[in-house]
This record gives C-alpha cells, sequence and structure tokens, in this order.
C-alpha cells in the first residue's frame, strides 16, 4: 500500500499519541488471527448500568483496548485509538442460575472481533442470570495478550467499587484524545482483497470447519504422572500444564497432524516476570514462543514425563534473560523486537505447528486481584486451528483440543 505525502505526514504526527505501531513479529503472526476469548461469572449484586460505565472508565485509563488496526504501509500495520474500538453487548436474560447452563451454548452468544483493519479490537458481552451475569470478552490478540485482559478485568472489578486504579504504563499508551474512526482516510482500512496471500490464507483456515474434544484431568492424574517422573528420573520436575500438553501430544499427534512427521510446540512465554524494566502494568503483548520440535516417532516412544521435562528444558532457555536481551528492547512504542530475530524464528505453519497456552496460571483469580468468590473464570484461550486450550471450570482443569480432522 502506497501512502501520498499527506497521509504520511498525517501518520507520522500522530505516531504516540493516537497511533501505536505494531511490533515485527505482531505484523508477521497476527493480522487474521483468531480472537482471545475470556469467559468469566461475575457475582457481585452490581446493577447492569453500573458494570456497563464502569467498564468504560476501565477503557478510558488503559486505553489500549479503544483502538482499530489500521494498516500505514505495505504489510505494516498499527493500532488508531477511536472512539468506538470497543464494543459492549448485551444480550437477553437468562432466568435460571448460571450453573444449570452449558458453557458452550454460552460461548456461542460472545460477540467476536477480527484482526483486520477497520475492526473493533475489543468486544465485551454481558448476559445476566438469576445469580449474576456471564462476562464474555473477545480481544484481538494486536491489542493485548491474556494478562493484558485480566489486567483490564481488575481495573473494571476498581472500578465498580470505586478504588483507586493502579497507574498505567508508559511504554505502550495513547497519548492523545481518540479519534473520530469515520473522520479516518480509508485508504489505512483497505478491503480484504488487497491484504496479503498469507493473511488470506489464514482468513480461509479460520472459516473450516473444525472438530473439537475436551478431556478432563483430575488431581490424582497429575500426582500420578508427577510420581512417574521421579521414578524415572530425579530431575524430572514438570508442571501441570506440561502433563497436560505431553498427554494431548501423545493422543493426538496423529489425528491432529497426519500428514507431517513433525511437529513444532509453541509456548508463549510471559516476559513480564524476567524483563526488569517492564512496566508490572503493561498493556500490550509481552510474550516470544518458546519452540520445541518434536519427530512423531519421538513422542509415541517417548514417556509423558520424557515429553514434559523436553519442554521444561525449552521454556527455561527461552527465559534465560540474556537471551530475552538479544531479540529484544523497550522503546516508547512498547516491547521491540530485533530484525535478526526472525534469522531463527520458525514462522506460523499450520501444517507443522501446534500452540499450546500458559493460560492455565491465570485460571486463579486471586493471583490477579479479583476475589474468587466474585468471579470463577470459565473459559480462556483463543479458537485457534490446532490449539491445545487449558482452563478451569468448577474448580477441574481441562483442554480442548481443535482439530481440521476428526478426533478419536
Amino acid at each position: 500500500m502506497k501512502l501520498n505525502k499527506e497521509q504520511i505526514a498525517y501518520v507520522e504526527e500522530n505516531l504516540g499519541k493516537t497511533i501505536l505501531p505494531l511490533n515485527i513479529v505482531e505484523n508477521e503472526d497476527l493480522i487474521g488471527t483468531n480472537s482471545l476469548e475470556i469467559l468469566f461469572f461475575w457475582r457481585r449484586g452490581s446493577t447492569h448500568q453500573e458494570g456497563i460505565d464502569s467498564i468504560f472508565k476501565a477503557m478510558d485509563h488503559y486505553n489500549l483496548f479503544s483502538s482499530r488496526l489500521i494498516m500505514i504501509g505495505d504489510n505494516q500495520y498499527a493500532l488508531q485509538y477511536c472512539t468506538d474500538g470497543a464494543r459492549i453487548h448485551t444480550m437477553r436474560n437468562l432466568d435460571v442460575p448460571h450453573d444449570s447452563i452449558d458453557i458452550e451454548d454460552v460461548r456461542k452468544m460472545l460477540v467476536d472481533v477480527k484482526t483486520l483493519p477497520g475492526e473493533p479490537l475489543y468486544a465485551l458481552t454481558l448476559i445476566r442470570t438469576t445469580d449474576g451475569a456471564f462476562v464474555g470478552i473477545r480481544s484481538s490478540h494486536a491489542a493485548g495478550d491474556a494478562f493484558s485482559a485480566i489486567f483490564l478485568c481488575y481495573i473494571w472489578k476498581c472500578a465498580i467499587e470505586g478504588t483507586d486504579f493502579p497507574p498505567p504504563s508508559t511504554q505502550r499508551l495513547f497519548k492523545g484524545k481518540p479519534v473520530f474512526f469515520n473522520k479516518v482516510d480509508k485508504v489505512f482500512s483497505p478491503p480484504l482483497s488487497e491484504l496479503g496471500e498469507t493473511i488470506q490464507k489464514r482468513l480461509k483456515l479460520g472459516a473450516l470447519k473444525t472438530y473439537s474434544k475436551n478431556e478432563y484431568f483430575t488431581d490424582e492424574f497429575f500426582k500420578e504422572i508427577k510420581n512417574q517422573a521421579k521414578a524415572e528420573n530425579e530431575k524430572y520436575i514438570i508442571s501441570n500444564h506440561q502433563i497436560m500438553t505431553s498427554f494431548l501430544l501423545k493422543k493426538y499427534n496423529d489425528s491432529l497432524l497426519p500428514k507431517t512427521e513433525k511437529i513444532v510446540l509453541r509456548t508463549p512465554i510471559n516476559l513480564r516476570d524476567i524483563y526488569s524494566d517492564l512496566h508490572p502494568m503493561y498493556m500490550g503483548n509481552a510474550y516470544f514462543a518458546s519452540l520445541t520440535e518434536f519427530t512423531k516417532d519421538e513422542i509415541n516412544k517417548m514417556s509423558i514425563p520424557q515429553i514434559a521435562y523436553r519442554l521444561t528444558e525449552a521454556v527455561n532457555k527461552a527465559k534465560d534473560k540474556e537471551n530475552v536481551k538479544k531479540v529484544m528492547y523497550l522503546s516508547e512504542y512498547g516491547i521491540e523486537f530485533k530484525p535478526e530475530v526472525f534469522k531463527n524464528y520458525i514462522p506460523f505453519n499450520v501444517e507443522t505447528d501446534i500452540s499450546a497456552t500458559n493460560l492455565t496460571q491465570l485460571s486463579d483469580p486471586a493471583s490477579v486481584g479479583l476475589d474468587n468468590s466474585l468471579v470463577n473464570i470459565l473459559y480462556m484461550g483463543s479458537p485457534a486451528l490446532n490449539c491445545f486450550i487449558f482452563l478451569n471450570q468448577k474448580n477441574t482443569l481441562f483442554a480442548q483440543v481443535n482439530s481440521l480432522n476428526p478426533l478419536p
């Protein structure tokens, strides 16, 4: 896409004010992808209008989610701070208690968002029940990661209760006032037909029928596998998340990706814990994928503890502070990746890649200031192709497996 001098001047003048450029990885991996989804049940007795007014206050304070995606050059995208970048939707009341409703039926009612130029990047769906309300969030990964969405929920809670907000990070924050989206030159929001081949392919894949299956995991299962790991090797210290991932890899590797002999597992690493210069309330994407490669033969032959330990080693290597500093730095626009990172960074490939989220650590609302007696997180993940999604429902961990092929 070619901009004229007037349009280039507009971008340059508003850069850092109402326009925030995406970093290299976001430009490469996010455009045309599925949304992040969080579904939770809110028990608090606040009124419906109080909830809506409070979320707008939170968004005004952390304005990253009140934005749309725009195109500012060939394969170059940015966030545009707009008055209607976030949408609030109220669905019909359900005159029954929340625990009598199938979560999958609730998820079908959630309004979705698209990571495409001109589209709003955040949608909140409210569904009241006799004992509270379902709150569904669909957010573009371009606007922020799962931690950012959880932070926003925490600020929302503060707004409802009238308590002070933690100060926002200045490392990724719009510093200008929002603009009316219909006043922005349409050249920044080109039609789908003008987007690149890679994006078109992602959109087509997202429209394909997928098959899903849920797997449930008990505390006894985790205890048994950890005892097995200790018996195999004393250094096999593995997490519940890695156990679930390993179990699913062994069970589904043939049916999920029948045409490949190699699987590259991507595990997002949260950089907030290891990047000391990053503000604790940083809104945006603060993760990088740890890549772990397996052949199908290895997956079939290795035990669950062996697979889990390989994941542990890969994650620890990716979290090494010196390695992190080699691939990224902080700018006024947030985390920036150095161009040379792509020499060793394997692009997304649906023929070989499986994404594994580490959202299980977010299934405890108390860890981010949300009282367990008020909030029950029911679903977290991204409805992406070939994705393991780990979530928490009624204190039972389970994983949803999505595939283009029927699952056994």
